[in-house]
């Protein structure tokens, strides 16, 4: 009997430990995560056009204008574009906007190639992926603002016949401050898609030095988008 009292102590002790070392692991990652204050001072870099999937029951795509800001002390991009009637903030950190460069490389290479297949789904992160990326997110200025970390695959789609360099923001999970898990909310995935000219861009707004050579006395051309999806002939 002792020796069983023995055992099921034991195995108590392991659970707890065990539990204990999950839930600081859980808070550590929760410190360690990546995140932006929407308040720190912010350049204007620019802004670029980009296609998106046009809102439910309309189909294919339609342009769009994109604003980028840069965030000097996250050493954040900001990408902030509608979508669905919701405004979002996406925020890249270096190592991401790294990887869309190789990316893009890598698309470049493929496309000049005639690489690219028409399988849109299998080939959204044919090129990898930047993780622990931010989004902000909130449907009027007045209403509450979510925020969470996620992942941007980058690969690319056909849409309407013609390839398309894209990034898909994936789902992020907002966990309310009420601890009500009711309040929590996820945010959609949202493919941006981008032919290679506004592709090279964006990744022109992301180079490093530009980035650094910014002041707050800055103030970048803007461009004028229309709403005509462009193509890339293929």
């Amino acid at each position: 009997m002792k020796k069983i009292i023995s055992i099921l102590l034991l195995a108590f002790s392991l659970n707890s430990c065990a539990y204990i070392n999950k839930q600081a692991d859980i808070a550590e990652q929760k410190r360690a995560r990546y995140t932006v204050d929407m308040r720190s001072p912010q350049v204007p870099a620019g802004q670029i056009d980009a296609q998106f999937n046009r809102a439910f029951p309309a189909t294919g795509i339609t342009k769009r204008n994109v604003t980028v800001t840069y965030f000097p002390y996250e050493d954040a991009v900001c990408l902030q574009f509608r979508s669905n009637m919701v405004t979002y903030s996406q925020f890249w950190h270096r190592p991401a906007r790294v990887a869309f460069l190789a990316a893009l490389n890598k698309y470049n290479e493929d496309f000049s190639a005639q690489k690219l297949r028409n399988r849109n789904t299998k080939t959204r992160n044919q090129y990898g992926a930047a993780e622990s990326c931010y989004v902000v997110w909130q449907m009027y200025a007045y209403s509450r603002q979510a925020s969470g970390n996620m992942e941007i695959e980058l690969g690319y789609y056909f849409r309407e016949g013609s390839p398309f360099f894209a990034v898909t923001q994936m789902p992020a999970l907002f966990e309310s401050p009420t601890l009500d898990r009711n309040d929590n909310e996820t945010s959609p995935e949202i493919p941006i898609f981008f032919t290679k000219a506004q592709a090279e861009e964006l990744a022109a707004l992301f180079d490093q030095g530009f980035l650094e050579g910014l002041a707050p006395e800055t103030r970048p051309a803007i461009r004028s988008g229309g709403t005509d999806a462009e193509f890339d002939g293929y």
